[in-house]
């Protein structure tokens, strides 16, 4: 098979299958989501019906079909977290799950189309619906899957189920209009990625369209009422078989009108005005002019995730220029503390400029994931710091907080504000977010270490080791073994073992969390002069890399020391709902009160003193997370935890922003930071 390198980007990316995760912190979660997570979602798409949707289809079964119309693309997403799995973590059962799926989809698919909707509900019907039904969206998702198995196995002949799809997709729509545009980016992704593991041009070609032709839509607000009618008259006509296989009452699932029926009249008019004006959708102007994050944020964020991929093949300066503003908006004016994304339930998307109201945050944990992936996509193609340093903010806070410790529930929205509610769920009729963490962890390994012909980058401080050979004619092997006691402790060791004697830069990116640590090579200190400046506003784009230029001898060790100090952060002045509050964190954890660990408190609704000091504790909870202790105005402790660890222990109310006492003159406080 063709291994291919886009032309356009200033670092190579190491396979995560050539790193080895040995982290005490992130190597648990892996453990839990590939011995745990990954067989608790398959049970639950076999008890929901997923499962048996393609069964039905194949005529292995009889009865009727389960689900929305995109939930073929919860199981699909299933195959690729358990391919990505398979390719590190070797299990029997799972490949054997794995493959029997494959085998089904294989059987269930016609000529490359598989959507088990149309195929059991209306056999005659193909393209319908484009911007609302998730079709192509689901066809991306399979074909994503497919890669990840070909990758894990080398086993060509489920490659071609991909193949067959794509092929199909190119047939189809080559020559169509504008309108013909997926709602929901995905198949961009997927056919980018094709492209790169076939070198078919035409993958490549049809990506490039679908993103290209958006907002080119003439009357589009007519042409998308078009499709929502039509949308719920085909719920209705499914209805009407639902109704006729089953002798109960049952009841109509239209997607549109469950949509409309789920928000307050406010949030329905401002969908409506989103969906029309084409923002919802981002198809209101086409991608060279998209220049701030709209609409619904996973749509958004596997958008920007194609155009950036689209961009390494291309090298059209013009999208790369387009994307880097709409990067700074979305951190400078669109984002929440934790990196979440994602302002207006309902909508499920991005607000106006600093509306981050915390009572009513949505911040999906899908929205997270796509911006991670976009983060490293802009990392790859830049080489800046700055999209690493949110990269790993968002895995830490935004992202982790999406799944249990015990792998078994999930938050589909993660609130910042809670008032006895359980924020996990263990599923959901739209799943979309449980596989997604799993692809997402299984896959970590490619986030910590990149290279070029200029030296070797360490973006991410995750105990790990890979072997990299910058130099195949010279044989320049390097040998990287990282330990790391994030994210609790700040000291990270990195011992180096390079084959021949030769002066290599190394760059260690250096935290907006932390912009002076100390840094030791063979005990000797290394200069740190920061480079930022004096700026003390927390912000991504304080981050940047250190080189260390030297011949790596055999077992030359580098010493990092991070401080850890504990941080206040304060709202952006206009963020309103914010103005009385702070938060905590420390390190890259976002920190959170939970009424648990404060039984006398009165959270949400707690003040604390920050005259009081402010402790780090190593605790014995939750697995060993480490505590904040402050006092309340009436002298009382109270505890903070790291926000993505609260909601695991049933019930409860929490708080990440906090009222407190404003400081004397006198009092003495940690950086002060400004965070959207």
């Amino acid at each position: 098979m063709y291994t291919y390198s886009p032309p356009f980007v200033y670092f190579k990316e190491i396979p995560f299958s050539n790193v080895e995760i040995k982290d005490t912190f992130w190597g648990e979660r892996i453990r839990v989501s590939s011995e745990k997570a990954i067989f608790h979602q398959w049970n639950k798409l076999e008890e929901v019906g997923t499962i048996d949707n393609f069964r039905l289809v194949t005529k292995e079964k009889e009865g009727f079909r389960k689900g929305y119309f995109y939930v073929d693309s919860d199981a699909h997403k299933w195959a690729e977290a358990a391919a990505l799995i398979q390719r590190t973590t070797k299990s029997d059962e799972l490949k054997q799950i794995l493959n029997d799926y494959l085998l089904l989809v294989k059987k269930a698919q016609k000529d490359g189309y598989i959507f088990t909707y149309n195929q059991f509900h209306f056999p005659e019907k193909r393209w319908i619906n484009l911007l609302i039904e998730h079709e192509l969206y689901s066809l991306g998702h399979l074909i994503e899957a497919v890669i990840a198995y070909y990758q894990s196995t080398n086993d060509k002949q489920l490659l071609e189920i991909g193949i067959k799809t794509a092929d199909l997709l190119v047939r189809k729509f080559r020559k169509t209009k504008p309108i013909d545009t997926p709602g929901h980016p995905e198949i961009e992704i997927a056919l980018l990625k094709l492209y790169r593991l076939t070198n078919k041009k035409e993958y490549l070609k049809l990506a490039e369209k679908f993103l290209e032709q958006r907002g080119r839509t003439y009357f589009f607000s007519w042409k998308l009422a078009k499709q929502f009618f039509s949308e719920i008259k085909r719920s209705k006509a499914v209805y009407k078989q639902r109704k006729n296989y089953f002798s109960e009452k049952t009841k109509s699932q239209s997607y549109m009108e469950e949509i409309l029926r789920k928000g307050f009249f406010v949030l329905t008019l401002r969908f409506l005005h989103s969906a029309v004006s084409g923002k919802y959708l981002q198809q209101h102007v086409p991608i060279r002019k998209m220049t701030k994050p709209v609409g619904h944020s996973v749509r958004w964020g596997y958008l920007v995730t194609a155009i950036t991929m689209l961009y390494q093949e291309t090298g059209d300066s013009s999208l790369l220029d387009t994307l880097k503003l709409a990067w700074e908006h979305m951190v400078n004016r669109r984002m929440f503390i934790t990196g979440g994304i994602g302002s207006l339930p309902f909508l499920e998307g991005f607000g106006r400029d600093y509306e981050l109201n915390i009572k009513y945050a949505y911040v999906e944990t899908c929205a997270a994931i796509s911006s991670i992936f976009w983060n490293m996509e802009l990392l790859l193609t830049t080489g800046e710091a700055k999209f690493a340093d949110l990269l790993e903010w968002q895995l830490y806070n935004a992202f982790l907080v999406g799944m249990s410790l015990d792998g078994e529930s999930y938050s589909y929205s993660n609130l910042l504000e809670a008032k006895n509610e359980v924020c996990r769920k263990s599923w959901y009729n739209t799943a979309c977010c449980p596989s997604n963490i799993s692809r997402t962890l299984a896959k970590l390994g490619k986030y910590i270490y990149t290279y070029n012909n200029r030296g070797i980058w360490i973006h991410q401080y995750i105990g790990s080791s890979t072997t990299i050979n910058l130099d195949h004619k010279n044989n320049t092997q390097v040998k990287i073994e990282m330990k790391s006691n994030l994210p609790w402790e700040g000291n990270c060791s990195i011992r180096i073992n390079c084959a021949n004697k030769k002066e290599i830069p190394i760059y260690l990116r250096i935290p907006s969390w932390e912009k002076n640590p100390e840094i030791k090579i063979n005990n000797v200190h290394v200069d740190n002069t920061n480079k930022m400046g004096n700026n003390t506003s927390y912000t991504p784009n304080d981050a940047y890399y250190i080189e260390l230029t030297r011949e790596w001898q055999k077992e030359d060790l580098i010493e990092i020391n991070f401080p850890m100090k504990i941080k206040i952060h304060y709202p952006h002045p206009k963020v309103r709902s914010n103005k009385t509050k702070i938060v905590l964190s420390r390190g890259p954890l976002v920190y959170c009160f939970e009424n648990i660990d404060n039984p006398e408190s009165k959270i949400p609704n707690e003040t604390i003193d920050l005259a009081s000091p402010l402790v780090f504790k190593k605790s014995d909870i939750l697995n060993g997370i480490g505590t904040i202790e402050i006092r309340n105005l009436d002298d009382k402790k109270l505890i903070a935890i790291p926000y993505y660890s609260w909601g695991n222990r049933g019930q409860s109310s929490m708080q990440v922003w906090i009222k407190h006492k404003k400081q004397s003159n006198k009092d003495t406080f940690l950086p002060i930071n400004f965070i959207i």
